[in-house]
């Protein structure tokens, strides 16, 4: 298994887990609120403002998308090496 298989999978896995989250009741729950709240800062704010927002939002959200990713990276390594495989080709017995 090869380092190159980790970005192989990338997009599935990331077209999965937008699946799991659509699918999870405290996801949506979640989102419902993140919704809610945006509308009110959107009602109270001008324009400027809304967009120093946005811009705080996007950047945020780039970071935690990192993080999941990342995570999810180091998960699937720590699977190998508990399945016994290394990640430069060589199998660890």
């Amino acid at each position: 298994m090869s380092e190159k298989i980790l970005d192989e999978f990338q997009s599935n896995i990331m077209e999965r887990l937008g699946n799991i989250y659509n699918n999870n009741d405290e996801y949506k729950k979640s989102l419902a609120k993140e919704i809610k709240l945006y509308n009110q800062l959107q009602n109270n704010f001008n324009r400027e403002q809304m967009n120093m927002v946005e811009d705080y939002q996007k950047a945020m959200c780039a970071t935690v998308g990192i993080c999941e990713l990342l995570a999810y990276r180091q998960g699937m390594r720590d699977l190998a090496s508990i399945l016994g495989v290394n990640l430069n080709g060589k199998e660890r017995f």
